[in-house]
């Protein structure tokens, strides 16, 4: 091969991957039906996928300089993450698990596009990992060193994110609220007992609503949340726990639709936010464990909230369960708006 036509290629293979981080950038945006016009290189998910793909092509230009690793293998990493971040958008899109079945408590085609994202990013970490290991390396890389790398570049990931919610501070007291009769207080949605009895966490919630409304901080209840298999929604539970607490149900309103954080706070913007009551506050409530997840992703939505956290307390197995559960959540917002 002529040395124009090897750089005919990877001009190509670069052209392949610039191309698929701007659909990448589509999808995330299409997934939460926002328009590319909305789109800010300065959010941190953005940001963190600029800089893998940059981290790679730079990976790719180094290894051809040396030849670590040959064209062929380049180019059939590009061919698999495009099947599968093609795939992931497919599946967003058309119903490929038919009915309502549901894995692990999640609706299953949501769980089907889940895996079709983590197989792209394990492939494409994986091969980050392997150009960067043959650029440092003269001696042949194991399949096993790779994957043992790949795992704990995954693992470091996680860990930074936890340290980062451990001091992001988003806790009650660093969020002052303004006494004000129009202000909204936002409920998200949580789990919904057998026999159709709020969980501990989705009461603590409702409670915290509660408080700020009769302490006067708000006007209004909004309850988000739909429906589990064979219960009734999360806001209409919510819904009637607040009306056995006394409340005024005139200033309460149910939204039964949502099944996610990510499809509530795209329901709120949508909803809840008209250009003319920018100047009202908007208080949405959760545990503080997912509190971090919830800014981040109002932030992905330009959305200016403040937080308020429940008072519902877990013991430390629980926890370290919700928390590294929200890690690994957050990660996969900030890779793929889900």
């Amino acid at each position: 091969m002529t040395k124009n036509t090897e750089k005919s290629k990877y001009k190509l293979i670069y052209f392949a991957l610039i191309v698929q981080l701007i659909f990448l950038y589509f999808v995330k945006y299409l997934n939460q039906s926002l328009s590319l016009f909305e789109f800010s290189i300065f959010k941190t998910g953005n940001l963190f996928n600029l800089l893998i793909y940059s981290g790679l092509a730079f990976g790719i230009y180094i290894s051809h300089n040396k030849q670590a690793v040959s064209g062929k293998g380049v180019k059939a990493f590009v061919v698999i993450t495009w099947i599968l971040l093609a795939g992931s958008f497919i599946s967003t899109k058309i119903k490929i698990i038919p009915g309502n079945s549901y894995f692990l408590g999640l609706p299953s085609d949501k769980v089907l596009t889940g895996l079709f994202f983590l197989s792209y990013l394990i492939i494409f970490i994986y091969f980050l990992i392997f150009i960067w290991t043959g650029n440092f390396s003269s001696k042949k890389i194991s399949f096993k060193t790779t994957v043992l790398n790949t795992l704990a570049l995954f693992f470091l990931f996680l860990l930074t994110i936890l340290v980062y919610s451990d001091n992001a501070g988003y806790t009650s007291g660093r969020w002052s609220l303004n006494k004000n009769d129009e202000n909204v207080v936002v409920v998200l949605g949580a789990a919904v007992w057998s026999g159709n009895i709020p969980s501990p966490t989705l009461s603590s919630r409702v409670d915290k609503a509660i408080e700020i409304l009769q302490k006067g901080f708000a006007g209004k209840i909004i309850l988000t949340g739909g429906s589990a298999p064979g219960e009734m929604t999360e806001s209409e539970v919510a819904f009637q726990y607040a009306k056995l607490k006394g409340v005024d149900t005139s200033k309460i309103v149910t939204e039964s639709r949502t099944s996610s954080t990510t499809e509530q706070i795209r329901w709120i913007k949508n909803n809840l936010i008209p250009g003319e009551l920018k100047s009202v506050e908007l208080i949405l409530i959760s545990d503080s464990y997912h509190l971090p997840r919830v800014i981040e992703i109002s932030k992905f939505f330009n959305l200016n909230i403040k937080v308020a956290e429940s008072t519902h307390k877990l013991d430390f197995k629980d926890k370290l369960f919700n928390r590294m559960r929200e890690c690994i959540a957050l990660f996969n917002f900030w890779c793929f708006a889900l």
